[in-house]
């Protein structure tokens, strides 16, 4: 199957997480994927595939030496936009505007990242939707690698494992993966961004979850009486730092950022994340949140504010940097392609930040798209297909 037309295949199944429902998968529907990449995994050869009881899938392709090389993407897409009727469009010989739709298009005015790619081919969405490369692009290229080695068996390569995750996007890829059915010495998750960038850093992360108990009385009644449950919200994201938002933080900082919210006078509530690559500040954007809930309780004992704060995932560096290997050799490959690598950070979170800590070092491999998690996500062909070349020379022998 073309790349192409194998990574739009799995756009248009709508595999998007929610993180209210408190079950594994989170939705049912990102099952609906990994049927489908257990039955291509077969017809490929790996033979064992399956998919357990969480929706993670498994396999393996046994190979040459010693050395058992695991692959990663995860099946989820974001929350934010819909991942449902994807339209992918295909944008030939992209000259700085891409027009989405009669009202949205894709420009380097607004994108300049997108100047590099002057000239190449791009894949885009209707402006309906999200695209849905973070992470089907990583899964395309696993499987486009897979089945190079199928059309040419004469072609030696490493022992293989593979798994596709499930709800990586709301921080529960790893919740029940297991290293025992990964069975791998080293992996990789390809999982969005440049294909030069080996990233060995992510972000250490939390959720939040408010909910706001207000009294609703009649406004012409409610001198000492009527808590708006809206207006205690507001104080509370009103004592986090300013200046201190993904819109305004720099490379190298941290942010809260709120997902979602709903309210009326009676309730309230919002989804919110923290993030820092340092835990000491991270810890420290969690202890505004408490410690103005606690205020505020106080202040209006009829009212209740919750605030419950959760782990999601750590920064994987102190782990990764304890063996190279995994990140030498995929330098050795990149430059062989002639690529300048370098090592960087990733500004989100990997599974493989949690693989890391639980045994298995994972950096991160990109996958040559950008823009995740909205309407102006965009796959750049040219990079996407060496990044499928790149892969293959990684589990060659």
């Amino acid at each position: 199957m073309n790349p192409v037309e194998r990574f739009i295949k799995y756009t248009k199944v709508d595999t998007q997480s929610d993180d209210t429902t408190g079950t594994t998968p989170s939705t049912e529907k990102q099952k609906n994927l990994s049927r489908l990449l257990v039955e291509e995994l077969k017809e490929l050869g790996v033979n064992d595939a399956y998919m357990d009881e969480y929706g993670i899938v498994y396999g393996h392709l046994k190979g040459e030496g010693d050395m058992k090389l695991g692959f990663n993407a995860h099946v989820d897409t974001a929350l934010e936009v819909t991942g449902a009727n994807v339209n992918a469009q295909i944008i030939k010989n992209f000259n700085g505007v891409a027009k989405l739709n009669d009202e949205l298009s894709l420009t380097v005015d607004q994108f300049p990242a997108l100047k590099k790619h002057i000239g190449k081919d791009i894949v885009v969405t209707d402006g309906t939707t999200l695209l849905g490369a973070d992470d089907k692009a990583g899964i395309a290229i696993i499987m486009s690698a897979l089945e190079y080695f199928h059309e040419h068996p004469e072609v030696k390569h490493k022992n293989l494992s593979i798994s596709f995750t499930v709800d990586e996007e709301i921080g529960e890829g790893p919740k029940h993966f297991s290293l025992e059915k990964m069975d791998a010495d080293y992996a990789y998750t390809i999982d969005g961004g440049d294909i030069e960038s080996i990233e060995i850093e992510n972000f250490n992360a939390k959720g939040v979850q408010v909910n706001i108990k207000g009294v609703s009385v009649h406004p012409g009644e409610g001198k000492n009486a009527l808590i708006n449950a809206c207006l205690l919200l507001n104080e509370l994201i009103n004592a986090m730092p300013k200046g201190d938002t993904p819109f305004e933080a720099g490379f190298d900082d941290g942010y809260w950022h709120i997902n979602g919210i709903e309210g009326e006078v009676d309730h309230a509530s919002m989804s919110m994340i923290l993030r820092d690559f340092d835990k000491e500040k991270l810890n420290r954007r969690a202890e505004i949140l408490l410690k103005k809930a606690e205020e505020l309780n106080k202040q209006y004992p009829k009212a209740h504010v919750d605030v419950k704060i959760y782990d999601q995932y750590e920064n994987m560096r102190e782990y990764v940097d304890k063996d190279p290997t995994p990140v030498n050799m995929a330098l050795e490959v990149l430059k062989k392609h002639g690529l300048n690598p370098r090592i960087s950070k990733i500004r989100g979170g990997t599974d493989g930040a949690t693989f890391s800590k639980m045994g298995l070092l994972t950096p991160n491999l990109g996958t040559a798209s950008s823009n995740h998690h909205g309407r102006y996500e965009y796959l750049v062909i040219q990079d996407f297909e060496k990044m499928i070349e790149i892969v293959k020379d990684l589990m060659k022998y």
